[in-house]
């Protein structure tokens, strides 16, 4: 029996071949949307949101039990009832709007900074023997004490509460940076200048991408850190903002208020970090 063989007998016959136009690239839409079905069937997201249905619980039996007077602990259905009248009242989002503001500009300047110091400080053992010193001792004191005196300085405007944040921000992302460039293969930058590469295009397309995971992983953390850090300033002396308005519930005895805010607080934080998540997916897709 003659076999017949799978191969074109032309041998340019295979470079003629149509090529199929099907295989689109994924667009951002369907990255976004694959990320989203992934948590959707993550393990640890349902956990989470159990382990937070618990906490509720626990708390609703604890409220239920009358051993912590109802000034200390409210219901949560009180806090809630509490949280939907101050939205409506335009009192939530007037404060969070301010806290937002304060968080995301003392985030920046942290970012720039950190980011800014800890590039030399990884590429240069001069650089780390000189400024180590100082960054050990502003981290020595507490960043709460500095504040009366930023207070004393710049006013209860914007300034000071930018400051204290950055502050706080600061330290985590200045730490990573340094870590993500000093974990970066030496070789691949000498291969990459061999090639002629010129210094910014090495750290354009081989240092940054490589700690690039390391960094956003300072990123993330900073992003929660950040909302605290302007909510310490704003219990120092502010007329607006989530610390603000908890300082005005501790003072009136009103506990849910006081919850609201923490609860909104915490909310911001943790929509940040899985902002930082989520930019995390759409950047490292190479990996």
């Amino acid at each position: 029996m003659k076999q017949t063989s799978s191969r074109p007998a032309d041998p340019g016959q295979a470079d003629t071949q149509p090529v199929s136009t099907d295989a689109t690239p994924d667009l951002p839409s369907d990255t976004a949307r694959h990320w989203f079905v992934r948590v959707a069937g993550n393990r640890q997201v349902w956990l989470s949101l159990a382990g937070v249905i618990l906490a509720v619980v626990a708390w609703q039996l604890i409220w239920m039990s009358h051993h912590v007077p109802e000034y200390m602990l409210p219901s949560p259905s009180d806090v809630a009832h509490n949280w939907i009248d101050l939205w409506r009242a335009g009192v939530i989002w007037h404060h969070t709007k301010a806290t937002l503001t304060e968080a995301f500009l003392g985030f920046a300047v942290a970012l720039v900074v950190g980011v800014g110091l800890g590039y030399p400080i990884a590429r240069s053992e001069l650089m780390d023997e000189l400024l180590a010193p100082y960054l050990a001792a502003s981290q020595a004191m507490p960043v709460i004490a500095f504040a009366p005196l930023l207070v004393v300085w710049f006013g209860i405007g914007l300034l000071p509460k930018v400051i204290i944040c950055a502050l706080i921000v600061f330290f985590p992302i200045l730490i990573n940076t340094i870590v993500g460039f000093r974990e970066v293969d030496p070789q691949l930058i000498k291969a990459a200048r061999g090639l002629g590469a010129h210094e910014l295009r090495v750290f354009w397309h081989v240092e940054l991408p490589l700690a690039l995971r390391t960094l956003l992983g300072g990123i993330r953390m900073a992003t929660t850190l950040a909302v605290a850090g302007a909510v310490v300033g704003e219990f120092v002396a502010a007329d607006a903002g989530l610390g603000y308005l908890m300082n005005l519930g501790r003072t009136e005895y009103r506990a849910p208020i006081v919850f609201s805010a923490a609860l909104t607080m915490a909310f911001v934080g943790i929509a940040g970090y899985v902002a930082v998540m989520i930019l995390e997916h759409l950047l490292i897709r190479w990996e």
